[in-house]
């Protein structure tokens, strides 16, 4: 076990230093936000490699972060603009914002712990045992997470992309239901993983992973942070009125 340890934080040492040097090159330190995404990815295939029997059970696992990484990293690189108004605050100020680089990057290995730790619970219980309810619920909630996010962030960036939309607020497809419909769509991915965790030994604590992750993204780095950037934008306000925050409903009258 020690061995797969010291392999594991070989790699992600590796890893987040590459991070660090390429915001630094780009003087972004946005990009690093997507930081947590390749790490998940890397202790997933490690664990399912080097760890597991590739059981039922462990194959689903693995490929839900694949495809859920893949998407983040596809869609960062494809659509990002350098405009996301949570980091365009952040300047640039030499040796200063290295070390806030460092720091930024490199905390979030507790991030990368924590979202890892499901898969790990999985892929390093190697007794083959039979799908369960909880199993196929993680599956459809998985599923039906992906969607929405995926389609709530392929509604966005078409409409961002329009000049003519320029200052304005989406308000269209399942932006209408929910100011972050992308946001619910990731926590109910987690909420998915979460719920084939339980199909091992002390799997219900895995739940320290979906909870995590909706309150940040609630609470903390995700919706506050975009809130405020928009706090003076009267079209927002008043879609703010009447559009339900998180969790996808009909608008208020």
């Amino acid at each position: 076990m020690y061995q797969y340890i010291i392999e594991i934080g070989s790699i992600l040492l590796v890893y987040l230093t590459s991070m660090v040097a390429i915001v630094s090159y780009k003087k972004d330190t946005s990009i690093g936000n997507f930081t947590w995404g390749g790490g998940v990815l890397i202790v997933a295939l490690y664990t399912f490699f080097r760890m597991s029997s590739f059981l039922t059970q462990q194959i689903i696992i693995t490929s839900m972060i694949a495809l859920w990484s893949i998407r983040l990293i596809m869609y960062v690189y494809t659509r990002y603009t350098g405009k996301d108004p949570r980091f365009t605050t952040w300047k640039w100020q030499g040796f200063k914002t290295l070390i806030i680089n460092i720091v930024w990057i490199f905390g979030q290995s507790i991030m990368i712990a924590i979202m890892s730790y499901p898969v790990v619970l999985i892929n390093t219980y190697n007794i083959a045992h039979p799908f369960y309810f909880f199993d196929f619920l993680a599956i459809a909630l998985w599923l039906f997470g992906y969607w929405f996010e995926s389609t709530s962030d392929n509604q966005l960036f078409n409409f961002m992309r329009n000049p003519a939309h320029k200052g304005h607020v989406m308000t269209k497809g399942l932006w209408h239901y929910s100011r972050h419909p992308n946001y619910f769509g990731e926590s109910m991915m987690w909420w998915g993983i979460f719920c084939i965790a339980l199909s091992v030994p002390y799997g219900w604590t895995a739940i320290i992973t979906p909870i995590t992750i909706t309150f940040l993204l609630v609470y903390v780095t995700g919706i506050p942070l975009l809130e405020k950037a928009m706090a003076n934008n009267p079209e927002y306000q008043e879609y703010k009125r009447k559009t339900s925050k998180f969790i996808p409903w009909f608008p208020k009258q």
